[in-house]
């Protein structure tokens, strides 16, 4: 079910400190637009706890947290793709829609950081 990006933002409940994640990525835009995400996982590989940190701007907040939300609830990262992110967020200003493409990028680059397992499976 969407979430209101006001209400993404009024209570970023994953918005904190990365240090000790097992996996990190960022990605920037223009306007001084910066987007971090941590992800920590289990023993199976699943995702248990997704923490962002983002530069000012309300739309990147917003799918950020939902990016976060997802993970959590067992949605696995690779799928949050942008597409995915502007169906879980509502009230996002069409200019800002972009947002949502660099909360993409930086689950990317986080799955992109994970070590090779034996077997050459990720």
């Amino acid at each position: 079910m969407p979430r209101r990006l006001a209400d993404l933002v009024y209570e970023p409940l994953h918005a904190g400190p990365l240090e000790g994640a097992a996996l990190l990525g960022e990605a920037a835009g223009g306007d001084r637009l910066l987007v971090r995400v941590g992800l920590w996982l289990g023993s199976d590989g699943r995702v248990e706890r997704a923490r962002h940190r983002t530069s000012a701007c309300a739309a990147l907040i917003g799918y950020a947290e939902a990016a976060c939300l997802l993970a959590e609830a067992g949605e696995p990262p690779g799928a949050l793709r942008a597409g995915r992110l502007l169906a879980a967020v509502t009230g996002a200003h069409p200019l800002h829609r972009d947002r949502a493409e660099l909360v993409a990028r930086a689950l990317a680059q986080a799955l992109s950081s994970r070590p090779e397992v034996a077997g050459g499976s990720r």
